[in-house]
């Protein structure tokens, strides 16, 4: 178990000395490799390729991991890592650039859909908002032209299904952002029509968003009890999720970069407002005053405040300046409620009345790419000992074959499988899960550079 408070540990890693890590770091771009999969001129990403039920492409996924992707070919380029390994970053560096394009085929085509009124009117009544029909491009053939199973579509369907990410918007421009910062701007020409043509229409997306029924970023569920008469209509969804409107921020501030880049007049959008709408919403007056905690409703406006370990991202990735005086209070609660210790965290956890609520999604493991994440974030703090304590445990269980799995379950009798997702994957979580592949490459080559 890792000391939050231990002192740091000095000193510079030779990549070359570390040949054990080097391997590991080897294995992992290869499995990450096997993820893309031609499709026509474009890619495929599988959120996983051991585990059924993932076989599709997330376009939120694939965003991350395209980020975490060039995060990690400019590290290694800035050390000796890229010298040892130059064919492998070359490929990788070559299907990230596929998979910047196959995204914008993507969302080209959901706009193209949204601005013909295929999908159902939303409540909200705004048009950034997109109804129960909302499908963010899933490839519907495998491989080999064959159509996929009808579970496997299924999945693409459902109201709460991951292939409707409302974040996957800022996502994408997030990630096609980074990738220009390092490619210029003839970086990838085969998207930059689609770019021109869709940029203005998406900061409006984003910009509306948050004025919308906030769905959760993980699950979209949201409804409203419409024959109300005391209240009227009322929200009685899941979360309005901080994680997922800070993304918003980030997305359209890469939005504007990505219009200077092209030179494309946008529409005016200010994201301040969604850091005014960060701190109007999401700071619970208790006795975690001070601190992002998300709210989720689950009866007729009552509070239920929770902290999530993805709202390290808020301060990361996102990097909202406005929260900064809310920073350290909102880490140390992660700390001490989602990591209690150990090298990686639950996801998230209630407070006040509803403490004891459970996330039930295989019993509150530990998640990977979270683990990651915050393992970058320390980085960033220098605060490299606590960041290598949490990546030298992961790469202990990193498969032979490179992969990294989405979750570790201590104890399998706490694992609630309704569904039966953890008994058909052989009692154990998701397998070779990419953007926690990816979220290594990224951590360790941070912590290396």
């Amino acid at each position: 178990m890792p000391d939050f408070q231990n002192e740091e540990k000095t000193g510079t890693l030779e990549i070359t000395a570390k040949k054990e890590r080097l391997d590991k770091i080897k294995k992992v771009i290869t499995e990450v490799k096997r993820h893309f999969i031609p499709f026509n001129d474009l890619v495929k990403a599988p959120a996983s390729l051991k585990y059924a039920d993932y076989n599709l492409m997330w376009n939120r996924d694939a965003a991350y991991s395209s980020y975490y992707i060039t995060e990690f070919i400019v590290n290694a380029k800035k050390t000796n890592l890229y010298g040892l390994l130059s064919e492998e970053i070359d490929e990788l560096d070559n299907l990230n650039g596929k998979l910047v394009a196959t995204l914008w085929e993507n969302l080209d085509a959901e706009i193209k859909k949204i601005k013909m009124n295929g999908y159902e009117t939303d409540i909200s009544k705004l048009e950034s908002k997109l109804g129960d029909n909302h499908i963010l491009s899933r490839f519907d053939v495998d491989e080999n032209g064959v159509k996929r199973t009808e579970n496997d579509k299924k999945e693409g369907k459902t109201t709460r299904s991951w292939t409707m990410q409302y974040d996957s918007a800022p996502l994408i421009i997030m990630a096609t952002e980074r990738y220009f910062q390092e490619h210029g701007k003839n970086g990838l020409k085969t998207i930059d029509k689609k770019i021109a043509k869709n940029l203005d229409f998406l900061i409006n997306y984003m910009y509306n968003f948050h004025k919308t029924p906030c769905a959760d970023a993980w699950e979209q569920y949201y409804f409203y009890d419409i024959d109300n008469t005391l209240n009227g209509q009322n929200y009685v969804g899941k979360t309005i999720d901080s994680y997922m409107v800070s993304s918003l921020y980030k997305g359209i501030k890469s939005a504007k970069e990505l219009a200077k880049t092209f030179n494309i007049k946008l529409k005016d959008a200010d994201e301040s407002e969604i850091s005014n709408f960060l701190l109007d919403n999401f700071i619970v007056t208790d006795e975690k005053r001070g601190a992002f905690l998300a709210k989720s409703k689950i009866e007729y406006g009552e509070i239920m405040p929770s902290i999530g370990a993805e709202e390290i991202e808020i301060f990361n990735t996102f990097k909202l300046n406005v929260v900064e005086q809310i920073e350290e209070n909102t880490v140390k609660i992660i700390e001490n409620e989602l990591f209690q210790g150990d090298y990686l965290p639950i996801r998230y956890r209630f407070f006040g009345k509803y403490a004891g609520v459970t996330d039930t999604y295989f019993g509150r493991g530990s998640w990977f790419h979270l683990g990651l994440q915050y393992s970058m974030y320390l980085i960033k703090k220098d605060k490299k000992g606590q960041a290598e304590n949490i990546i030298n445990y992961i790469e202990s269980k990193i498969g032979e074959d490179g992969s990294l799995p989405e979750q570790e379950i201590y104890d399998r009798n706490r694992v609630n499988d309704i569904n039966g997702f953890f008994e058909r994957n052989g009692n154990s979580t998701i397998n070779c899960l990419l953007w926690a592949e990816t979220a290594y490459l990224a951590a360790v080559s941070n912590f290396i550079n």
